[in-house]
């Protein structure tokens, strides 16, 4: 497949089976040419016929042989964008809709001024939502370089920054996960390279929700959780993590995992941006 002309900055949007999703996610992003764009499409159904390949559109496109699992598809579209010369590489699923286009600025711009190397915006969905509909932000903190950034307590994969160093130190992600905590696995593996704050504090820009927002339906709507036992795959998912990383992000199922207090998150944040100055 012909490659574009190399740009610091790639996104790579994973789909699968939702072309009514997908029609929204790709038409957010398609006409911007800053950014080299690849499609990874691992539906059983080929959304490829959905693509305007006019002159509006600036994608690249990767059939799987359907249903690889997540952390497979988006390891094609990590591994495109390094073979493109990407430094700056994104990732994207299908239900997330980008609002503002300076949203990859914003994450680059925020990963350098706090030499975090990691983001993942947290608002999708509602595991970092509290009981009154708002973000349940750990801390927001400044450290004096006129941008901010915000901490939760889970961290989601549905959209997220990579710098190229991430992917140099810790590689691609673990395929034997398959459709859960691929995700999760891999940024603690950045965790452990020094690169992005502890685990329980994950990082992404302050108020993400003014670039991007979810599509209406979710989880419901999934063609992963409704076809598979979900609950099943996301346990054997646990197990392997556990096996792998000798702690269980689940409560009261196996060995806890580590338990890292503000303090001594702050004194880490700090270490990481003395480090990359």
């Amino acid at each position: 497949m012909q490659k574009t002309i190399p740009n610091k900055i790639g996104l790579g949007l994973i789909t699968c089976d939702r072309p009514e999703f997908f029609e929204k996610s790709f038409g957010s992003v398609k006409e911007n040419y800053d950014i080299s764009f690849l499609v990874v499409d691992d539906g059983e159904e080929s959304v490829r016929d959905l693509i305007n390949w006019g002159e509006d559109c600036n994608a690249h496109y990767i059939k799987t042989t359907g249903r690889t699992g997540v952390g497979a598809a988006k390891n094609k579209a990590l591994k495109y964008l390094v073979e493109c010369g990407c430094e700056h590489l994104f990732l994207m699923e299908d239900d997330i809709i980008v609002k503002d286009q300076a949203v990859f600025d914003a994450y680059i711009n925020t990963s350098k001024a706090f030499g975090i190397k990691h983001l993942n915006f947290a608002l999708h969905g509602n595991h970092n939502i509290n009981h009154l509909g708002r973000p349940n932000i750990r801390k927001t903190i400044d450290l004096g370089t006129g941008q901010k950034i915000s901490l939760y307590p889970n961290v989601l994969g549905a959209f997220s920054y990579y710098h190229i160093s991430t992917i140099e130190t810790c590689g691609y992600m673990d395929e034997n996960f398959y459709n859960a905590m691929e995700h999760v696995d891999h940024t603690y593996q950045i965790i452990k390279a020094g690169m992005h704050p502890p685990f329980r504090w994950f990082a992404d820009i302050h108020n993400s929700t003014d670039y991007l927002q979810d599509i209406v339906g979710e989880h419901k709507n999934s063609k992963i959780r409704s076809q598979e036992d979900f609950i099943k795959t996301f346990m054997t998912a646990v197990d392997y993590f556990i096996k792998k990383n000798g702690f269980s992000v689940v409560p009261n199922y196996g060995p806890p995992e580590q338990v890292t207090s503000y303090k001594e998150t702050l004194q880490i944040l700090r270490d990481i941006y003395d480090r990359t100055r």
